[in-house]
């Protein structure tokens, strides 16, 4: 698969970095994080749907160079749903549902976390019932 080996290298800089005790000063992780999103990155603009989905994780998420971006998060996780990562569909599911990146659209929301139940996610199973159940019951989901 393209871009594995720079995604296997960034999964054990990433690795250094959350590791506990850590003798890595502050700059040190600054500096090794820097370097793994540098490689997740390239992996991702390669095709790697494993890069995909962390790269759109780490737009979601505040990290150590605070680069949150809902739509940026909202576009990887589009990239590597289509390439078949179970865990991109949840998480590309939630972001229709709640709107971050993207307008809300239930009906996507709905069908992606039934594509994600069908990978195999175990959240993604959960909240395709979760969102049925509510929209059968006339609850928020419902129109």
């Amino acid at each position: 698969m393209k871009g594995n080996k720079l995604f296997l290298l960034a999964v054990s800089l990433g690795q250094k970095i959350y590791e506990y005790p850590t003798t890595l000063s502050d700059f040190d992780r600054k500096e090794l994080y820097s370097r793994y999103f540098s490689l997740i990155k390239r992996s991702a603009y390669l095709g790697n749907p494993d890069a995909m989905y962390e790269l759109g994780q780490q737009y979601e998420n505040t990290s150590y160079l605070n680069n949150n971006n809902p739509k940026k998060s909202f576009y990887w996780y589009s990239k590597a749903c289509a390439g078949g990562h179970f865990e991109a569909c949840n998480n590309l599911a939630f972001l229709y549902e709640t709107g971050r990146g993207c307008a809300i659209d239930l009906d996507n929301a709905l069908s992606l976390y039934r594509k994600s139940s069908q990978l195999g996610s175990i959240s993604g199973k959960k909240n395709y019932k979760v969102m049925l159940k509510d929209m059968s019951n006339g609850g928020k989901y419902s129109k």
